[in-house]
């Protein structure tokens, strides 16, 4: 029972919603099923598409933006849908399926309850419908049925005749708001866990670099205030003034050749104009009636350094990270800097999680198709082209100069790992135009080259702006806290073997040991509600262990687990399906249908019986019945599948290529 599916696995995720629905609704039996179907497409159609996790405010969004916009009905037909959204969530919780990163369950328990009191009102708003059920509701206005075609065909056409009256700024702002927010959120691509030294460790990293040490400054300098000048500048001599003592580097009075241009505002010197920016930004100071002053309710970010840098490194995408404060700039250059806000963000996310050095000739042709992608001329000709992408690329390169003096990234000299050509070529999976792909062979195959990292502190920031995004961005160590059910689910399903190893040794040195640990985990697996995630778990519990076939060999007689061992010990070359006595081949099938069931439903058990002739079904599945399988859930549900008539006959051998993992191989991705 898999919680996460990509966006074109739509076949698996509507089997495995039908499941859900079918076991949450019989638990829970005043409970919409209809609820629980919204409450998964809202998960699954989102930028991580984690269908077990759940926060305060993705409950609050669910009641007072997803329902109105997507459901069909009044406020007092909806009535019942926070209470269900309540339930569905308690059922999540009590049966392992939660997301042990999201919100304790209290936690949302109670904003449940806030929403619910703004949810009425909420559904009642035609301005947040959707475009859809903007017309829908007001059908069922005019009498009219939506699901008879002819008469919402004649509606409309009334409607576009001018004859019926409805609320045409209500519509404009559904438009606007579907033009700017499009439709479903695009899918985010799944980040891997990174480690992280403490916090301390990352505070005395932040209290090394100079942006701490210049804001700091610039604040004890501010004092009780200094006054700017008329346009709102600082005034000349403290300019002078903080460039000795802030050490920002800028040039006063530059000479060019054999002649001295003296310098005439602050805003002549970039490196100090963009700090004194930066401080504004982060509010730290602020502007009152001519005076730079302090801000006072800010005084402790000046005083946490992880927290300055990091307020710091929020604020950096901007045109003057690209452009230096330039008063000319080539033209390519400033309209890099008019995407830097986007194109940075893209960058650094690149580089998060990436375990080697990351070529930055590999980023610059990346950078250079967004940017063609964005500003592009069609009749620049190939030498002026050349010269632009040359250029674009050593403006990025500055932009990383910049982020390395900043803290955020290392910047080095080497040979790049081969993962960063094993997916070149004309046939590789990289899918570069023929031209960059043959560029990026030739640079990264001559020897060392240029390599550029995310810093610790960058990477902390960077995973704080996934997470605010709604990404999933794992970190090693988050999961020692979290309950077996949780740990097991998240690490069969977005976990590396290694990523996975090394989270679970943790775990269970936070439990006891092993010797304590183990056995919480087994018991979870036993108690499973769902044999194809109780499978996965298992699976990755062997896995992740450095005994996992002898833990196998010996769960292969577990009252519970021993039709999952024998499965696995089969597919691993463990076991051969001839050793198999009796009563494993029965729980063995019996097992796969089960299997089968929960991932394609009561349709595809069906349609497994009617392949085999009827005389051999009812003495197979009688047996099956017979056989003592542990999962009594299942079971039942089988029961009544193998009521149905099945003729036909078998074709493949009872063990062979019925069961399922939740574990998927990880994608190739482009990066």
């Amino acid at each position: 029972m898999r919680m996460y599916f990509e966006p074109e696995d739509a076949d698996a995720f509507e089997a495995a919603k039908a499941l859900l629905i079918r076991r949450c609704t019989a638990r829970a039996e005043h409970l919409d099923p209809l609820v629980v179907e919204s409450a998964l497409n809202f998960r699954h159609h989102s930028v991580d598409g984690r269908l077990g996790f759940w926060t305060a405010g993705l409950a609050e969004e669910f009641l007072l933006s997803y329902t109105p916009r997507a459901l069909s009905a009044t406020p007092d037909e909806a009535g019942h849908v926070p209470e269900d959204l309540r339930l569905f969530l308690r059922w999540l919780h009590a049966n392992g399926l939660a997301d042990p990163t999201g919100d304790p369950l209290a936690d949302l328990e109670i904003a449940v309850s806030k929403a619910s009191s703004g949810f009425a009102a909420a559904m009642a708003d035609e301005r947040n419908f959707g475009v859809a059920k903007f017309w829908v509701m007001n059908a069922f206005r005019h009498g009219i049925d939506p699901t008879d075609n002819a008469a919402m065909e004649s509606f409309l056409d009334e409607i576009r005749a001018g004859e019926i009256d409805y609320d045409e700024a209500a519509l404009e702002e559904i438009a606007a708001r579907h033009l700017v927010g499009g439709g479903t959120p695009e899918r985010a691509v799944p980040q891997l866990p990174v480690s992280l030294p403490p916090d301390a460790e990352l505070a005395a990293a932040a209290e090394r670099t100079q942006v701490v040490a210049r804001l700091r400054g610039l604040v004890e300098w501010v004092g009780d205030g200094r006054a700017l000048t008329s346009t709102g500048q600082l005034k000349l001599a403290d300019a002078r003034e903080l460039v000795d003592l802030l050490d920002t580097g800028d040039q006063l009075d530059p000479m060019i050749g054999d002649r001295t241009y003296r310098t005439q505002s602050s805003a002549d010197l970039p490196v100090l104009a963009d700090l004194v920016e930066l401080a504004r930004e982060i509010r730290v100071v602020r502007v009152v009636k001519g005076k730079l002053v302090r801000v006072a309710r800010n005084a402790r970010l000046l005083r946490d350094s992880l927290a300055l840098w990091s307020a710091a490194f929020d604020a950096l995408p901007s045109p003057e990270l690209v452009t230096e404060g330039r008063t000319w700039a080539p033209e390519y250059t400033v309209l890099f800097g008019d995407i830097i806000d986007v194109v940075l963000p893209d960058v650094l996310n690149t580089l998060y999680g990436f375990p080697e050095p990351m070529p930055v000739v590999r980023l610059a042709e990346t950078v250079w198709l967004s940017f063609v992608e964005a500003v592009w001329f069609a009749d620049l000709d190939e030498k002026t082209e050349a010269e632009w992408r040359q250029g674009v690329g050593a403006d990025l390169r500055r932009v990383f100069a910049t982020l390395a003096d900043f803290g955020a990234l290392t910047l080095t000299t080497g040979v790049p790992d081969p993962m960063f050509r094993s997916d070149l070529g004309p046939d590789g999976p990289a899918g570069f135009p023929p031209d960059t792909d043959a560029r990026l062979r030739a640079a990264l195959s001559s020897g060392a080259t240029e390599l550029v990292a995310l810093t610790p502190l960058a990477t902390r920031a960077v995973r704080a702006r996934l997470i605010a995004a709604g990404r999933h961005a794992p970190l090693t160590g988050e999961l020692t806290g979290a309950e077996p059910a949780g740990l097991l689910g998240l690490l069969a399903e977005h976990y590396t073997p290694e990523t996975a190893e090394t989270e679970l040794a943790r775990w269970l040195t936070a439990h006891g040991g092993r010797d304590r640990g183990l056995p919480l985990l087994l018991d979870t697996v036993r108690h499973c509600p769902f044999r194809t995630r109780a499978r996965a778990m298992l699976d990755v519990l062997v896995q992740s262990v450095p005994d996992g076939a002898a833990m196998l060999r010996q769960l292969r007689h577990d009252q519970e687990l021993g039709p999952l061992a024998v499965q696995l010990l089969v597919d691993n070359g463990e076991a051969a399906m001839e050793e198999l006595s009796e009563e494993e081949t029965l729980r063995g099938m019996t097992e796969q249908f089960i299997h089968l069931l929960e991932v394609g439903g009561p349709d595809e058990v069906s349609a497994a019986l009617a392949t085999i002739p009827p005389d051999e079904a009812r003495g197979l599945t009688a047996n099956l019945l017979a056989c003592g399988h542990p999962d009594e859930t299942g079971m039942a549900e089988l029961r009544e599948v193998f009521a149905r008539r099945r003729p036909g006959h078998a074709t493949v051998h009872p063990l062979a290529g019925i069961s399922r993992s939740s574990k998927k191989a990880p994608k190739k991705r482009r990066r």
